[in-house]
């Protein structure tokens, strides 16, 4: 198992949130070596009943009982503590007592983290901070289908809430080495919903084809029930990928080629966006899943069965990552999705004090796709100078530019032939002044590359290095490609999002690329935290599979073996329960959130339902559904929450087509949920920025997605390289430079 983590053992943490999202951030910052206590609302935390993970999540943060109800005990910890974490969900009865400006001007050294329901400058401030309600409000629900909204199965404001507040506390930490004070750092689980939509909002000055180019939404995704009847999703997509499926379908189609790629392409048609549907069900049906994935696996292609969460636990390469740990009572749980591996090195590599948090931060990419660039697009907004290294042909990814500008905003292209002597040297030079190197390549291509761990630690002692393989850097399926489609197969997020007795549903969203860059980035931050505090060079691993399985820590497993958390959705894909769902109105969708014995009381009065639901929300079944159902579908939306509303009931518009509006507030921008950037070629960009405030440091910047090559001649002059040398460079193609 990956063992706890020393990066931060020297962290001290105060868990004074509610909910899924601050219990999520706490959970991982004990798994990265900090002790945490626990102080409950003074009215007790209501969430250990909504989330059968809850108190596992927090087995590292034990209660401290006197704290809950003596200022004075409470005064003590957080006098000593590093770090505190409020806010999170809402529930009736339970009030938020924590001012975090309050905090930080008491405990001058305390870094705080407030997990908000909406940023105070939004015009949602304020309103209940409940899953539901935060997808319907931002409109996550309506991302999915064209034609009707669906709740996110995978708790998209939650985890988007978590991942953004743990990088900005781990960079506070790191940049109070610096200048020795705390301070607030602030997001909130609205933009933890429109965190998933990164690689779709996006609006530029100039429109083309290329760049309005998006996955469309109803996609029908490459899921084929096999002759078995079990289902598998498959990817066709790279250099040769098309055809060589197709040999492994056993499809005679001459008209395509050995260097197909089947990329998609701009198409009016959504059902066959990812390749044609109809042909490649008809011959997956004549074999079994077994046989078929032999086929597909035997020519380097990625796939994977459709597995209901847990499944893949046992499975040699998960049970070799470790990322499944055991408790003493047999209890098994998600645990440290990452490997960390430190060696000492002596001095120590002193942060410097700048208006970000990683100012003086040089990083090295060499990534690709998604995962691997996301990782340090966090980084970049936090002030890291990023140098990303591609090929002369560049990111594969550059295809979409939606999802490529999302990735790789805020970085500066070098674009090097690593095939050459010269470009590997090159490389190194690169890498022997950076704080950190990160990839994505397969295994095995970093030593011939010379940029493996040990390798990069010969160039400099002090190096940080992140490696994102698709399913890890050893172990029996580390040679195996991997994709988002495909890992959400395999860790269960198509079976659950596909709901009680429907096909597994895709998520459009890309959600375990985006989580396996943000796990990467925490990474690497508390990594250069511990370098700060140490000297200590770091290793760390955050495979793919890993982050797919962290989107499902709800999910435990007792020890007479029985799963809990984690389900399917209904089978209107609306919700889990019929208390916190979406029903429709009769002018388009509203969402619930009914908490408590009170609230169902007043929910039941305002729909004229009274005798027919039960005071106790927890025991709605489907036949309350469809009760609730026609009581809202006579309503008008403005008519159904004005009720609700009248009656204390949390209710909330399913809104649509939310891109526009979140990229054109001003308020959102200034709040640093929309980014603002000038493209050479694009003009103005807007898109979804670092989602992340600070009461001290800055986040952000006005740095576009880079050409291919674009700071080529600026990054070799940096190394010392004289115009003549990098002019016979591009000569040579070692390099490509933008002037080409």
């Amino acid at each position: 198992m990956n063992p706890k983590s020393n990066l931060l053992a020297d962290v001290a943490v105060v868990h004074l949130g509610t909910g899924m999202a601050p219990a999520l951030v706490t959970k991982f910052l004990v798994e990265l070596g900090a002790t945490a206590t626990r102080v409950e609302p003074p009215e007790g935390d209501p969430f250990g009943a909504v989330y059968p993970a809850y108190d596992v999540w927090l087995r590292g943060a034990p209660r401290d009982a006197e704290a809950r109800h003596s200022p004075e005990r409470l005064a003590m910890l957080l006098a000593e503590a590093d770090l505190c974490v409020i806010g999170g969900e809402d529930y009736p009865g339970v009030t938020r007592r924590h001012d975090p400006a309050a905090l930080a001007a008491q405990y001058p050294r305390l870094v705080v983290l407030d997990l908000e329901a909406a940023p105070a400058a939004s015009e949602f401030a304020g309103r209940p901070a409940a899953e539901v309600l935060v997808q319907a409000r931002s409109g996550l629900v309506h991302e999915q289908y064209l034609d009707r909204p669906v709740l996110m199965a995978f708790a998209p404001a939650n985890y988007g809430a978590a991942m953004r507040g743990l990088a900005g506390v781990l960079a506070a930490l790191y940049e109070r080495e610096a200048s020795g004070r705390g301070q607030v750092v602030a997001t909130s689980l609205l933009e933890g919903a429109m965190t998933w939509a990164c690689g779709g909002w996006c609006e530029v000055e100039k429109p083309t084809p290329y760049t309005e180019f998006a996955v469309p939404k109803s996609p029908v995704p490459l899921i084929f029930r096999c002759a078995d009847g079990k289902f598998i999703h498959l990817v066709i997509g790279a250099h040769g990928s098309k055809y060589r499926m197709y040999q492994a379908l056993e499809i005679d189609d001459p008209s395509v080629g050995p260097d197909d790629s089947g990329i998609p392409k701009p198409t009016a048609d959504v059902r066959n966006f990812y390749g044609d549907i109809d042909v490649l069900a008809a011959h997956v049906a004549k074999k079994t899943s077994a046989e078929l994935l032999a086929r597909i696996w035997e020519r380097g292609l990625p796939a994977e069965p459709v597995w209901p969460p847990g499944r893949c636990w046992d499975e040699p390469q998960v049970r070799h990552n470790g990322v499944i740990v055991a408790d003493a009572d047999g209890t098994r749980h998600v645990g440290n999705p990452l490997r960390v591996e430190t060696s000492p090195a002596r001095g120590r590599a002193s942060p410097k004090s700048g208006a970000r948090p990683l100012e003086g931060v040089r990083v090295v990419d060499f990534g690709a796709f998604v995962a691997g660039p996301f990782a340090s697009a966090v980084l970049a907004d936090l002030g890291a100078d990023v140098v990303k290294v591609e090929t002369l042909a560049g990111d594969p990814h550059r295809t979409v530019f939606r999802f490529y500008t999302s990735v790789n905003r805020g970085k500066r292209s070098i674009a090097i032939d690593l095939k050459t002597p010269e470009g590997r040297r090159v490389a190194h030079e690169l890498c022997a002044g950076a704080d950190v190197v990160m990839s994505n390549f397969r295994p095995g291509v970093t030593a011939r590359l010379g940029l493996d761990v040990d390798s990069l630690r010969a160039l400099n002692p002090h190096i940080v290095v992140l490696e994102s393989p698709a399913y890890g850097a050893d172990g029996p399926l580390a040679e195996r490609a991997g994709f988002d489609m495909v890992m959400q197969a395999y860790c269960g997020h198509e079976w659950r999002a596909g709901g009680e007795g429907r096909e597994p549903m895709w998520n459009r969203t890309s959600m375990v690329d985006f989580a396996a860059g943000f796990l990467g980035a925490a990474g690497i931050l508390a990594a250069l935290y511990h370098r700060a505090r140490t000297g200590d060079s770091a290793f760390v691993v955050s495979p793919l599979v890993n982050a797919g399985i962290s989107l499902l820590a709800e999910l435990v497993q007792r020890g007479d073996g029985r799963f809990e958390g984690a389900p399917p959705l209904n089978r209107w894909q609306t919700g889990f329960h019929p208390a916190e769902a979406l029903y429709r109105a009769a002018d388009g969708w509203i969402a619930i959130a009914v908490r408590g014995r009170e609230a169902a009381v007043g929910f039941a009065g305002a729909l004229g339902l009274t005798g027919w639901l039960d005071e106790d929300p927890a025991r709605w079944r489907d036949a309350e559904v469809d009760a609730i159902a026609a009581a809202v579908a006579r309503l008008s939306i403005g008519d159904a929450l004005a009720r609700l509303d009248a009656a204390g009931v949390w209710a909330e518009r399913c809104r649509q087509d939310m891109a526009r509006e979140v990229l054109h507030d001003p308020a959102l921008h200034a709040a640093n949920v929309v980014q603002i950037s000038t493209h050479p070629t694009f003009g103005e960009v807007r898109e979804l920025g670092p989602m992340l405030r600070f009461s001290r440091s800055q986040a952000g910047h006005r740095r576009h997605a880079p050409l291919i090559g674009e700071a080529s001649a600026e990054v070799l002059a940096e190394l010392g390289r004289s115009p003549q040398d990098i002019a016979a460079l591009v000569e040579l193609e070692v390099v490509r430079a933008r002037t080409q």
